[in-house]
């Protein structure tokens, strides 16, 4: 069988999937919070603000302190024993303490027994300690003795209560037994009553001892009628074969024990005479002259060995063969009457069996019941007997197991002097901390969901994993245009990247002819797009090849500023067909770069581009040059750069980093794609070189010294690089 066979690095793609999108979400996080720390701060700041006005806000408070105790109970139950109280109980107690009613009950208590205090608001918490049974209830109020007075006063209602939900409960309970006591009492007269009315009326349960005779009677029938079927079946059988059936009879009389009859399935209701060996006189006469035919037989066998058919001794046996057959078929007719007549003989008896089995299945069904009935009132009778005794046992102990029963909640302290109470500022200020910190968390990480801005270039593998990256920009960190490159430029970092992006274009497989004419575009305006195309421009030349820099942004081109060269006449005079496109070219102060500037802005450039005109224009400028690259207009601004783009090589796509949201992006590619254009690449411009991964990519590091070097001569194939 064929095995397939595995590409390298195909079993690793998709962990390193995996890597780009976590290296992605890492390098997102991290600019996030390197550009906006400062909110971070401003929320915890508002956090801790808050929390401080809150406890300053705060007016002067009071606090007093009690304490509750619950243990067990007494309980006379045969003994006496002590319960514990389960946890449900003691959520009991919390909620009654903390109840309005029990606070409104503490308040008329404080107004009865002292009308000079001035109400005030209190507040009561209870918080049972850990590992124990105390309750500890803490009243907070802005009035120190109020505080204290109204805190004694919710414990001695609280008590009161309880004694009255006691009370009640003893007197409920205690009028419960006595109804249930006599409800008993009246249920097992009655089933007293019943049983015995009952045993008077049926004395065949006296006669039976219990047990059900005519079940075990009608038993014995059923079966006495089984047997008598089972014989009317072998008789039916017989009469149908005789023949059959006597060799059947003759076997198990052969087979008898002597001194012992073998009574067979016939014997059952014979009503002729039968001999000593069980067989009826015609039976008997049948299986005689059945071996009187058999010796006959044998005799005219021995005979026809000696004489022929024809002789005299032969034709008597013959004779007297036949006459012995003749006298067997009238001993089988005989057999069959027989047989006729025990089979109306057992019908018959079969007939009786199934009267008397109705009549006895009714007696039995009957009396069947009635010991039911006896078995039911019997045991619903000791059943009311034992529920009424078990009752009136604990009525006789239920007062005093009442009477032996306290209150197993009880004061431990009584309300402590209230004294001022000050927040700690602790552990406010940390939560107000971590709350604000939390909080700014979370609506960065909302924005950043908001916002699909791609800062790195593992984001941008993770989001476009078939996109093909041919080098990253460092962004550079000065007011104003970014200077175009020169030869021996001291921005090593800067120089580098666009070296390495000729070097991608220069090696990258392009599946046949490498490119000549190549057009750089981006998504949106203030990409850098012009820049970047310049750049790449100039170090393509540096490299040796003949380069013509050409402005294709009809509209708003401004290649010609940075080489600092007029705008006109440029392009667009060519492509109308007022001069010729060599006419137009000017020489820049970098060798082997020439420019075609943009020319005069003027309407439906899209379709100029579109024209014969601009064809033979390419393909003229790739006969007389190396590398043609052209400075197109933003692909979702205008028509200009999708309809112009299929007519060249490729398409270089520029994406600017912190900048380009992905979904303008990918907006974008989709457009170029649905035109056919042969797209070769992606360039992430202004990538920060702050980042590990730009660092170690490019080996920054290893131009923070310059280095001085004798000048080189250029080379002069378009395919040489400065190593």
């Amino acid at each position: 069988m064929e095995q397939s066979l595995t590409l390298p690095g195909q079993a690793q793609s998709s962990t390193l999937s995996r890597i780009h999108e976590a290296s992605a979400k890492f390098q997102r996080y991290k600019i996030l919070l390197r550009r906006r720390w400062w909110f971070l701060l401003l929320t915890a700041s508002i956090g801790v603000c808050v929390q401080a006005l809150t406890i300053t806000g705060k007016p002067q408070v009071f606090r007093s302190l009690a304490k509750l105790v619950a243990g067990g109970k007494m309980v006379l139950d045969n003994q006496v024993t002590w319960h514990e109280q389960l946890t449900d109980f003691y959520g009991t107690i919390i909620e009654t303490i903390e109840s309005a009613e029990m606070v409104r009950k503490a308040r008329e208590r404080v107004h009865a027994l002292h009308p000079d205090l001035k109400d005030s608001d209190v507040d009561i918490k209870v918080v049972q300690t850990k590992g124990s049974a105390i309750f500890n209830i803490l009243a907070t109020g802005s009035e120190p003795k109020y505080t204290q007075i109204f805190l004694n006063s919710l414990l001695d209602e609280f008590i009161a209560f309880r004694q009255s939900i006691r009370e009640q409960a003893q007197g409920k309970v205690l009028n419960t037994f006595l109804q249930e006591v006599v409800s008993k009492q009246k249920i097992m007269e009655e089933k007293n009553e019943a049983f015995t009315k009952f045993c008077a009326a049926n004395n065949i349960l006296t006669i039976t001892n219990g047990n059900n005779e005519s079940a075990t009677f009608l038993s014995q029938l059923k079966a006495q009628r089984e047997a008598q079927r089972t014989s009317l079946a072998e008789i039916e059988s017989a009469v149908l074969n005789v023949k059959a059936a006597m060799q059947q009879r003759e076997r198990l009389a052969n087979s008898a024990t002597p001194g012992v009859q073998q009574q067979s399935a016939s014997d059952a209701g014979k009503t002729t005479e039968s001999t000593g060996n069980g067989l009826t006189v015609a039976e008997m006469d049948y299986l005689r002259t059945k071996g009187q035919i058999t010796m006959l037989k044998t005799k005219r066998q021995t005979l026809l060995g000696t004489f022929k058919e024809n002789h005299p001794q032969v034709v008597d046996i013959s004779q007297e063969v036949a006459g012995q057959e003749s006298l067997l078929k009238e001993y089988e007719v005989q057999i069959q009457d027989e047989m006729s007549a025990q089979l109306s003989a057992i019908r018959r008896k079969v007939e009786v069996l199934d009267k008397q089995i109705v009549e006895r299945e009714k007696e039995a069904l009957e009396l069947g019941a009635k010991l039911a009935e006896h078995a039911r009132l019997k045991d619903e009778m000791e059943t009311a007997r034992e529920a009424y005794q078990k009752m009136f046992e604990k009525a006789e102990t239920f007062q005093a197991m009442f009477n032996t029963q306290s209150d197993y909640v009880a004061v431990q302290e009584r309300a402590s002097t209230a004294t001022e109470h000050t927040d700690d500022w602790k552990m406010p200020i940390v939560i107000g901390l971590v709350v604000g910190l939390g909080a700014g968390v979370i609506i960065l990480l909302l924005f950043d969901r908001l916002d699909d801005r791609m800062n790195s270039y593992s984001e941008f593998q993770a989001l476009f994993p078939g996109e093909s990256v041919l080098g990253q920009i460092p962004e550079q960190r000065q007011r104003g245009d970014v200077a175009l490159l020169r030869p021996n430029d001291d921005r090593h970092l800067y120089a580098e990247a666009f070296r390495n992006i000729r070097s991608s274009i220069l090696f990258k497989n392009w599946q046949g002819k490498p490119p000549k004419t190549i057009l750089c575009t981006s998504a949106v305006p203030n990409e850098g797009k012009t820049t970047v195309t310049s750049n790449l421009a100039v170090t393509m030349a540096l490299a040796g090849a003949r380069v013509l820099l050409a402005d294709c942004d009809l509209r708003r081109g401004g290649v010609s500023e940075l080489f600092k060269l007029p705008s006109t006449p440029g392009l667009s005079e060519a492509l109308r067909g007022k001069l010729h496109w060599r006419d137009a070219v000017q020489e820049t102060s970098t060798r082997n770069l020439d420019l075609l500037a943009r020319g005069d802005v003027f309407d439906q450039t899209s379709e100029m581009l579109l024209s014969k005109t601009a064809e033979e224009m390419l393909k003229e400028m790739a006969d007389e040059y190396d590398y043609v690259i052209f400075d197109s207009a933003p692909v979702l601004v205008a028509d200009d750069t999708a309809s112009f783009a299929p007519k060249l090589d490729t398409v270089l796509f520029i994406v600017r980093m912190s900048s380009t949201m992905a979904r303008l992006t990918g907006k974008a590619l989709d457009l170029l794609y649905e035109r056919q254009v042969n797209i070769g690449g992606v360039i992430l411009n202004r990538s920060s070189s702050n980042l590990k991964e730009y660092t170690y990519y490019n080996y920054a590091s290893y131009y923070y010294a310059p280095v001085k070097t004798s000048p080189q001569p250029a080379a002069a194939a378009p395919g040489a690089t400065k190593s």
